[in-house]
C-alpha cells in the first residue's frame, strides 16, 4: 500500500474509533438514554429543514409511525445497548462486537435456515432498490457455497 493509502487508512481508523472513546467518556456522566437522545436530536434538527425544503413534509406525516419504528429499532436500541455496554466492557471490545454484527446476522440466518442463499459472483452484491437498505435478501441455491447477497440470481 502507498504512503497515501496508509495515511487514509490511519485517518479512517482514528475517525472510526473516536466516537467509541467519546461514548465511553460520556457514559460516565450521562445516562445511556440521555446520551442516545443527545446523539439523535441534533441529527433530526439538521434534517428537518431538508424535509421542508424538498416538500416532503406530507410524506413525513404519512409515514411518521414507520419512521419512528425504524429509528427506534435501527438507532435507538442499538445505541442504547452500545452506550450501556460501554459502562461494563472496554470501548475497543464494544467496537469489535459492533463490527461483528453482520457476521452474527449471517450465522443466525444459517442456523434458522428460513431464507435461501444465492450462490453468485461476489462482485454482484447489490442493495435492495425497493427498500433502500443495504441489507441483502438471502436465498438458497443448489450449491451450499455462500459468495453473495445478491437480490437476483446470477
Amino acid at each position: 500500500m502507498s504512503r497515501r493509502g496508509w495515511a487514509y487508512f490511519l485517518a479512517m481508523a482514528v475517525i472510526w474509533g473516536i466516537p467509541y472513546l467519546l461514548i465511553r467518556v460520556a457514559v460516565r456522566e450521562l445516562n445511556p438514554g440521555v446520551l442516545v437522545f443527545l446523539r439523535t436530536a441534533p441529527a433530526a434538527l439538521l434534517l428537518a429543514p431538508l424535509v421542508v425544503a424538498r416538500g416532503q413534509l406530507r410524506a413525513l406525516r404519512t409515514h411518521l409511525g414507520w419512521i419512528a419504528v425504524f429509528g427506534v429499532v435501527e438507532f435507538g436500541i442499538p445505541w442504547f445497548l452500545m452506550s450501556t455496554s460501554e459502562q461494563h466492557i472496554t470501548s475497543s471490545l464494544t467496537s469489535l462486537l459492533i463490527c461483528c454484527v453482520p457476521l452474527f446476522a449471517v450465522v443466525a440466518q444459517r442456523i434458522r435456515r428460513t431464507e435461501d442463499v444465492i450462490a453468485a459472483n461476489p462482485a454482484s452484491v447489490t442493495e435492495q432498490p425497493a427498500s433502500g437498505s443495504s441489507r441483502c435478501a438471502l436465498r438458497r441455491a443448489r450449491s451450499p457455497r455462500w459468495t453473495s447477497c445478491s437480490t437476483s440470481p446470477a
